[in-house]
């Protein structure tokens, strides 16, 4: 595995990107397309263009292990056994390289993708030994996943039994040199702020946190594409060259919302786009979904 992400860092990285012509978005050029989620409860989405309706269903995220640095079954037994002897916690990591799935189901209509994200990280436990209600003693361990997202992580995306795709994930897109023109379109120059006292407020009703800003380089059916995640407004912007495609508007739609932060998904899609070419980017936007709920996931 190690061997196969160390070839798709070479493929990525060795790509000539092609800078957008600065004002170039026009979103007069573009149309617009409803996405529906019909049950909030559920990962699943209609999208409707050109009087076909495709239903599509994102399965839950799994994460696990690909590769240990060191066997780590002995030392767990030990710190295990030294928790309920002396009392004392115990804190352990596990150097690992994780991968991350996700599928995108498109019941029969077209072929389903799984999406692979690997990165580099660690597991972390603490044990402590407590008391029970009957005055026995036990140890009880907590596990912490951490992910290193800004180390070289990659993703790979494959369509029935065949890689179609592959990509680079980059954090900070608009410091990065590669994606930092396409970051310009995206967002305006930042002014600096005014220094202003800083009053405490507590906010009476639940609104939805900013997410992380990050970007994608890759190649899907062998073109070149760029994604970049403006996390503050879940926006997911997509290049091939020097040319805009599409921009996707995730859902802000979550149980217990308050109804003025609400957002309805939708696409607005480059004109010009050709029919296959369309069902390709409202398939990557759902990948963009699967990348926030992997970067921004709790540890």
């Amino acid at each position: 595995m190690r061997i196969t992400l160390y070839r798709v860092y070479l493929l990525l990285t060795g790509m000539v990107l092609v800078p957008p012509v600065a004002g170039q978005i026009d979103m007069k050029r573009s149309d617009s397309i409803p996405i529906i989620k019909p049950d909030l409860r559920e990962n699943l989405f209609q999208f409707f263009d050109n009087n076909e309706a495709i239903t599509i269903q994102i399965s839950p995220l799994r994460s696990e292990f690909v590769y240990y640095k060191a066997n780590p079954v002995m030392r767990d037994m030990g710190d295990f056994v030294m928790t309920m002897i002396t009392g004392i916690g115990f804190n352990s990591t596990r150097d690992a390289n994780w991968k991350i799935s996700g599928s995108i189901g498109c019941n029969g209509l077209l072929p389903d993708w799984n999406v692979n994200l690997y990165c580099e990280g660690y597991v972390e436990k603490n044990r402590e030994r407590v008391q029970n209600d009957d005055g026995s003693w036990s140890v009880e361990t907590y596990e912490t996943n951490v992910y290193y997202w800004d180390k070289e992580a990659t993703g790979v995306l494959i369509e029935g039994f065949d890689t179609i795709g592959f990509f680079l994930i980059i954090m900070n897109p608009r410091e990065n040199e590669l994606l930092k023109s396409y970051a310009a379109e995206i967002w305006p120059p930042q002014k600096p702020q005014k220094k202003t006292k800083s009053n405490v407020r507590m906010d009476v009703f639940w609104k939805p946190s900013p997410g992380v800003d990050f970007g994608i380089i890759g190649k899907l059916h062998n073109k070149n594409f760029v994604m970049i995640q403006n996390g503050k407004d879940r926006k997911a912007w997509i290049f091939s060259g020097n040319s805009y495609l599409c921009m996707f508007q995730n859902d802000i739609n979550f149980i217990g919302i308050r109804k003025k932060y609400i957002v309805l998904p939708y696409l607005l899609i480059n004109k010009e786009i050709p029919q296959k070419d369309r069902l390709d980017l409202f398939m990557l936007a759902m990948v963009s979904k699967i990348l926030n709920w992997s970067i921004n996931m709790p540890e």
